[in-house]
């Protein structure tokens, strides 16, 4: 699987932990918040852009999510493997998610952060997978070229097609 490959972009949500049942609690958690997040994005005159300006994401919907994954979402240990593989081989790793975070997230995960050259999220890159753009800025700080370079995702229409766009692998964790 590694054959080839010097260096390997990980997505985070749903790759690196079983996320089934997450979308659930979260409405369940989050339900009585959804006014404050509709006023808080008018108020920021966001409301058709990014939720991810706003303080009810940051300080209500990300902590929520970050304790939910803690608590109920198991990592997955294939990719725990695939991981200490990689660090085996001496190729680098980069975390590419559309969700900030991803410290935390890697905390409550038991997964060291300092295992990854790079940490990006979509908030911070200006776009959502699948993006070339941000796909590619990515690869320039993990120093990586995409022919030879793995993505490892576990959604085909954002992880795969970000992969396709730049001409690199794609595993997909199911």
């Amino acid at each position: 699987m590694l054959s080839g490959v010097k260096s390997v972009v990980l997505d985070l949500d749903g790759t690196l932990y079983n996320k089934q049942g997450l979308s659930r609690r979260m409405v369940r958690r989050l339900w009585w918040s959804l006014p404050l997040m509709a006023v808080d994005r008018l108020a920021r005159g966001c409301w058709w852009r990014g939720i991810t300006r706003t303080r009810w994401y940051r300080r209500i919907y990300l902590p929520t999510m970050v304790r939910l994954i803690g608590q109920y979402c198991p990592r997955r240990e294939e990719v725990l493997d695939l991981i200490r593989e990689c660090h085996r081989q001496g190729i680098p790793l980069a975390v590419y998610s559309d969700y900030s975070c991803i410290e935390d997230k890697l905390v409550v995960l038991g997964i060291d952060a300092r295992w990854f050259a790079v940490l990006a999220d979509s908030p911070s890159l200006g776009a959502r997978k699948p993006s070339r753009e941000a796909a590619m800025e990515v690869l320039r700080r993990l120093k990586a070229e995409p022919a030879t370079t793995l993505f490892v995702g576990d959604r085909d229409d954002t992880d795969g097609e970000t992969a396709r766009m730049i001409g690199a692998r794609f595993l997909l964790i199911s």
